[in-house]
């Protein structure tokens, strides 16, 4: 083979070479965007999900007081509702959290039927959470006193006439939506433990966050199945359940806002080895590919020029 043949092929070589790291960078660049567009719902769905629990279920909500619950409700109807709109926000941004999420791992080289199984029980997790604002829904039009149905709700069932079914209903559609969002939870600990185990199993994200997200999954699911199937359960150990939950969530929110997925290491989805140069190492090639965070400029390996 002549030099100037010799030269040909080794800049064909060199072309495939650059061609690669130009994909590998753009898909770094990529998976930076997705991610921190979903640190940013992240946060959004956090901070809505603190408003409707300490405005809603900590000082609107008195179980131990019906009468007390319903007045509470009724002069505070715009803190309600606003409440009422943002775990409806929280439904909308967990779908998307849930299907940007997966389109990350996929990305990054998961499984795509991982992805696939985890956003399934997100997206359930929420149909069941937005089935269940109906019940707050339908308590605020029981006790509020703007509505134009207002004066046909106080006399057929708030009526001097009769007992104050109107806030024994109420009372109970607030129970009903306080089990139903137990329910949804439960969705909410499988698909939390699914992704812990993902991280943990394909190296996307920190490990030991993976290891949190199990942690707060089966969090999630015992304390939801104790308030539903435990005789006589007050929630004595909620808090405990639920520390790393509130641990995971800020985390994985928090490192979505200011990191890239690493490449999935367990598996070679992309077929790197199958489009590498021929005369470089399988080993060094792909050390050099997964040495560098994927939003950097991606050097693997140059192949060496012959002499």
């Amino acid at each position: 083979m002549s030099q100037q043949q010799q030269y040909n092929q080794m800049s064909e070589e060199e072309a495939r070479y650059q061609e690669e790291c130009d994909k590998l960078a753009a898909r770094g660049k990529r998976l930076r965007r997705a991610a921190l567009s979903t640190g940013i719902l992240t946060v959004i769905s956090i901070l809505c999900t603190i408003y409707t629990t300490i405005a809603i279920r900590w000082v609107l909500i008195e179980w131990q007081q019906p009468e007390k619950t319903a007045y509470s409700i009724t002069e505070s109807m715009a803190a309600f509702k606003i409440g009422i709109f943002f775990d409806l926000v929280v439904c909308l941004l967990d779908i998307v959290i849930g299907v940007t999420l997966g389109l990350i791992l996929v990305g990054a080289g998961v499984n795509p039927a991982t992805a696939v199984t985890l956003c399934t029980f997100k997206i359930v997790q929420q149909a069941v959470s937005a089935a269940n604002l109906i019940f707050l829904i339908a308590a605020g039009l029981l006790l509020d006193d703007n509505l134009p149905i207002a004066e046909v709700i106080q006399k057929y069932f708030y009526s001097d006439n009769m007992p104050p079914i109107g806030t024994q209903i109420s009372f109970m559609l607030l129970m009903i939506n306080q089990y139903g969002h137990y329910l949804s939870q439960v969705f909410g600990g499988v698909y939390m433990f699914m992704l812990g185990f993902t991280i943990v199993l394909w190296g996307v994200f920190p490990r030991y966050m993976g290891y949190t997200m199990c942690l707060a999954g089966g969090g999630y699911v015992l304390n939801s199945c104790l308030f539903l199937f435990w005789p006589g359960y007050d929630g004595l150990i909620t808090w405990l359940l639920l520390i790393p939950a509130l641990a995971a969530h800020f985390w994985l929110a928090g490192w979505l806002l200011v990191n890239t997925p690493h490449p999935s290491k367990n598996r070679d989805l992309w077929g790197t080895l199958a489009s590498k140069p021929a005369d470089v190492d399988d080993e060094d090639y792909v050390n050099a590919e997964y040495s560098q965070h994927p939003s950097d400029p991606v050097k693997p390996v140059a192949p060496q020029q012959q002499p």
